[in-house]
């Protein structure tokens, strides 16, 4: 855990409890307590309003609160596109995604919300909605190591062809979505476009990779010009 983020969660500790001790952050941070008293301390010098010491116990004060989150322009109007980008998937992706821009506009101090109104970049969903339960489901896949069904069409393929899949990660490639996966016919990695997978099921089947099947594996593949 970086140093940063250790701060935050000490302060976020604080907030939450009663009276903490440096034994007790030490041991949930997975640090000495040595590193816990100069954390506070470094905490106490910006201004962290803590009362308490070595040995008690730190408490926080009632009415101290972090500061608002502050972005520049460019940081906003990025953070804004990627969340219309994956809202026009649709799915949970796009309730997610909604969620988490309406959590970022009420983070904001209110000039700053206003900016992200002024932001005209829009994200149209035309094509790509229908995309959304799909990563949702292949996510799923991804995540709990479950094989995956697919009816896969080529463009030479007369009819979809049915197949098993290890999922190993989804990619958008400018205006593409494919998954890599370990394909079970093939015994080998490939890429799927998701315009070309007219069914998917999610089987009750999980999978264990060896070496040779994972997605470092496969990234090592395509530096050499292998995959």
């Amino acid at each position: 855990m970086r140093r940063a983020d250790r701060l935050f969660q000490i302060i976020q500790f604080l907030r939450t409890r009663r009276l903490t001790t440096a034994k007790w952050l030490a041991h949930t941070l997975e640090v000495s307590e040595r590193t816990i008293y100069r954390d506070i301390q470094d905490l106490l010098c910006s201004g962290v309003p803590i009362d308490g010491e070595a040995g008690v116990g730190y408490i926080l004060h009632r009415d101290y609160d972090l500061p608002p989150l502050m972005f520049d322009v460019g940081e906003l109007t990025s953070l804004v596109i990627g969340a219309k980008m994956a809202s026009s998937l649709g799915g949970k992706v796009k309730q997610n995604a909604e969620k988490a821009l309406s959590k970022l506009g009420s983070a904001l101090p209110k000039k700053q919300q206003h900016e992200i109104d002024s932001i005209k970049i829009y994200a149209p969903s035309f094509n790509s909605m229908r995309y959304g339960a799909m990563i949702d489901i292949l996510n799923q896949a991804i995540c709990q190591k479950r094989v995956v069904k697919i009816d896969y069409q080529k463009p030479q393929d007369i009819h979809p062809q049915s197949r098993d899949i290890y999922p190993l990660g989804i990619f958008f490639w400018n205006d593409k979505w494919t998954i890599v996966a370990w394909c079970l016919i093939r015994n080998d990695f490939r890429h799927f476009r998701l315009d070309r997978i007219y069914e998917y099921t999610l089987q009750d089947k999980s999978f264990t990779l060896n070496k040779e099947q994972t997605l470092d594996t496969f990234f090592a593949l395509v530096m050499k010009g292998q995959a």
